[in-house]
């Protein structure tokens, strides 16, 4: 069964379920023991963002998912836990779109703004740092003000231009801060068409290095611009990675039924179409079952295209039957290493076991992701990372390619620098699948990246330039790409350079290098906050 069709026949966990959880763990294994205790809280939580008294029972039925939270409240659990602000808003905020069974269009603010609109507006359209705070206010005082109109002209596009920029420079929380104030814009009902209009001018030139979430954060908007704009980077990518990100938005496009009679035979030709060519291929093989099934009357149009094309496919799509079994055991085996975090006060076991087999068993990367969002807000997360490492290091899971490239997704996002080490030798080893090897160099650009000193990353390039000088195969290219992201990331200028003036470096390295050097110090700045 389909994760979201689960979802919605109770057989997982929903939003509600899911932000319920997300504030009982944080409070029964907060760092404030006389915290654990309900009446104990309850009786504290008057204060700060939320001016009201609650009872007991009010933050029972919170934590049980009986009634929604406020996100007022959910920010005053962050106050009182001492966590990072944000820290459980914004992943709130995330996990309530992402499971939302509709297209959401708004949400109401976290608290009153701590700045005026305005001022926030001028520090966003100068080189001021802005703070992925700063963003969240300005958009909730934007989408309160659907009519607002920006002067001067061209207000809207730059607003877009540097939101974007950051977004996907930025990590965990500054990205994801910024990831939900774009989807907000994208709906906003004077400036969306604009921002959609810059995400895809921006997806298809100077950030083509990171086009599958530009294109990917068009799943939530139903403007037809922004359907138009999926199916033309899935029949005619800009590139790979757009295709990739086009490909992911449609999952949630059809759900939500974005697509007329007209889009929906183009999104049939274009997913027939389609070779699916590693690493980016990944996400067509379940989107032709999603689309076969919310539509049967094209299954035949979009399983069998030519003459052994139908067998191809399946022979690549089909799930290996080793490969599964190796899952499922890294599953109960990372699952058991919950109940070594306080085990007297381990709640709900069945969420936090749903969001690793999500993590670790979905076909689905978007699942996979957001799963992992929700598990990096916990004090599961070192325990969890720590797990996933212990996987990487059997032999078994370094051959399997499926395996090692959840985990090392999984690790991506609750890895710390305690990580990086295993990450930079799985990034290079020769005798790791090429596959393996790239997810590693993904991750290089998101585990603790501010600590990449030394010549690691120079050693890297040099490595991976070296061959595909030899053979050019496209996953050593995506590897190739994904190091001078991780350099940028890592603030590297002087190998981005090197790159950039190397003859014989990969055109679209070299590209790459270009933008992250052009990027401006301010917007780099920012997106570390």
């Amino acid at each position: 069964m389909d994760v979201h069709a689960a979802v919605a026949a109770g057989a997982a966990p929903g939003r509600r379920a899911r932000v319920a959880w997300l504030l009982r763990v944080n409070r029964l294994l907060a760092g404030e023991s006389s915290l654990r205790s309900l009446p104990a809280f309850a009786t504290a939580f008057h204060g700060g963002s939320y001016d009201r008294e609650v009872s007991v029972s009010t933050v029972s039925r919170w934590e049980t998912g009986r009634t929604p939270v406020p996100w007022q409240a959910v920010r005053r659990y962050e106050e009182l836990l001492a966590l990072p602000r944000n820290t459980l808003t914004a992943t709130a905020r995330t996990v309530w779109r992402f499971w939302a069974p509709g297209p959401v269009l708004g949400v109401d603010p976290a608290g009153p703004a701590a700045r005026p609109m305005e001022d926030l507006l001028e520090q966003a359209v100068s080189h001021d740092v802005m703070t992925g705070d700063d963003w969240d206010q300005l958009v909730d005082g934007l989408c309160a003000r659907p009519d607002v109109v920006l002067m001067p002209s061209g207000t809207w596009s730059a607003l877009a231009e540097r939101l974007v920029e950051e977004m996907v420079i930025a990590d965990d929380l500054p990205w994801m801060l910024r990831f939900e104030s774009l989807n907000r814009l994208l709906n906003h009902r004077r400036g969306g068409p604009t921002v959609i209009a810059v995400c895809g001018s921006m997806a298809a030139g100077r950030a083509r290095l990171t086009a599958t979430e530009i294109v990917c954060a068009l799943d939530n908007c139903g403007h037809p611009a922004a359907a138009d704009l999926v199916l033309s980077e899935l029949a005619c990518p800009s590139g790979p990675l757009a295709h990739r990100g086009a490909v992911m938005a449609c999952f949630r496009k059809m759900r939500y039924r974005h697509f007329d009679d007209g889009q929906l035979r183009t999104l049939v030709r274009a997913v027939r179409d389609s070779s699916g060519g590693a690493p980016f291929g990944d996400q067509l093989g379940p989107l032709r079952g999603q689309l076969s099934a919310q539509h049967p009357e094209y299954a035949r149009a979009v399983l069998g295209r030519r003459p052994g094309d139908a067998d191809r496919d399946r022979d690549r799509e089909a799930p290996d039957p080793d490969a599964h079994a190796l899952v499922a055991a890294a599953i109960r085996r990372v699952t058991a290493r919950l109940g070594t975090v306080e085990p007297d006060r381990v709640c709900d076991p069945a969420v936090p076991a749903a969001l690793v087999a999500e993590t670790l068993g979905s076909p689905l990367f978007d699942v996979r992701l957001y799963a992992a969002f929700l598990l990096a807000a916990t004090p599961y997360r070192p325990v969890l990372a720590d797990a996933l490492a212990a996987e990487l290091v059997r032999p078994s899971a370094v051959r399997h390619e499926r395996l090692a490239v959840v985990l090392l997704e999984g690790l991506r996002v609750l890895g710390d620098h305690r990580h990086r080490g295993l990450l930079q030798r799985l990034a290079v080893l020769p005798s790791v699948p090429r596959s393996t090897a790239y997810a590693a160099v993904r991750g290089l650009g998101h585990v603790a990246a501010d600590r990449a000193t030394g010549d690691f990353l120079r050693s890297a390039v040099a490595h991976h330039h070296a061959v595909w000088l030899t053979d050019r195969d496209p996953v050593t290219a995506a590897t190739l790409e994904s190091l001078v992201y991780a350099l940028g990331m890592a603030s590297r200028d002087d190998v981005l350079t090197t790159i950039l003036t190397g003859a014989d470096h990969l055109p679209v390295a070299r590209t790459a290098a270009a933008w992250w050097l052009d990027i401006p110090g301010h917007r780099r700045a920012s997106a570390l906050r």
